[in-house]
């Protein structure tokens, strides 16, 4: 496994400093892949990545939707697991399978291993129901070979942009941080009511959250970064920052 170990906080880091590298830009194309109940994303640069892979038994579906993009398993740099939960990890090893490396936040990393969900604390009545069946939601478990626990760049792996960590919804939660503005920012928020049917880009809170003011400082430090687009893991699947950072306190209280 790689990974950084320096002992600053994500939340001490200059993440413009971190993007703005001497280096030749790579423009990045955000294709989302819709799955069952949550959102998959393929970072198209001078090699794909795919940021979050769906849920257990979701893997012919990845596959498929990455078919139509041609792109096959083994075409891809990296896989980069905005967090540790089954609905985006439990899909994963349709892809890994073909040598494919898993990049996942430090503190998230065992969750991926054991394929389960532990700690699930909700944020409200909605969050109480789902609990359950989220819990249910088991896999065989994945071994990563990236741990993230500083700002890690990809621009080995093809795409001009930045996977850093931002505990909050996990402890190992991560957020790619694209150099154009964009960002792909997993369970952070979700958008739309009945699972994004209604009203999809509308930002909402999360149902679950381990530490509930990393959340906010998570949301705070992806809005710092100026995006045009947040790409949000269930809902949206785009949501406009503006409408984030008018009901941010309703979306992120401070804790």
């Amino acid at each position: 496994m790689t990974s950084g170990v320096r002992d600053h906080h994500w939340w001490q880091i200059d993440v413009t400093d971190v993007a703005r590298r001497e280096r030749e830009p790579v423009m990045v194309r955000i294709v989302p892949l819709p799955l069952s109940i949550s959102n998959a994303y393929l970072l198209i640069g001078e090699r794909p990545v795919l940021v979050d892979a769906g849920k257990p038994g979701e893997e012919q579906k990845l596959l498929d939707l990455l078919h139509q993009h041609g792109i096959a398993p083994s075409d891809l740099a990296l896989v980069a697991l905005t967090h540790g939960h089954t609905d985006h990890t439990g899909a994963v090893n349709a892809v890994s399978r073909a040598g494919v490396p898993i990049a996942i936040g430090a503190d998230d990393a065992g969750l991926l291993e054991r394929g389960a969900n532990e700690q699930l604390p909700a944020n409200g009545f909605t969050g109480r129901v789902l609990r359950p069946y989220i819990s249910r939601m088991t896999f065989a478990g994945a071994s990563p070979q990236v741990l993230v626990r500083e700002p890690l760049r990809l621009d080995a792996y093809g795409i001009g942009a930045s996977m850093i960590p931002v505990p909050g919804h996990t402890a190992g939660s991560c957020v790619v941080l694209l150099d154009d503005g964009d960002a792909v920012v997993g369970d952070l928020l979700r958008a739309g009511f009945a699972f994004g049917r209604i009203r999809p880009h509308h930002p909402l809170r999360h149902y679950f959250a381990e530490d509930v003011a990393g959340v906010r400082r998570a949301v705070d430090l992806v809005l710092d970064h100026n995006p045009q687009q947040l790409y949000v893991g269930h809902g949206g699947p785009n949501v406009f920052p503006d409408d984030v950072r008018r009901r941010v306190d309703d979306i992120a209280p401070p804790g």
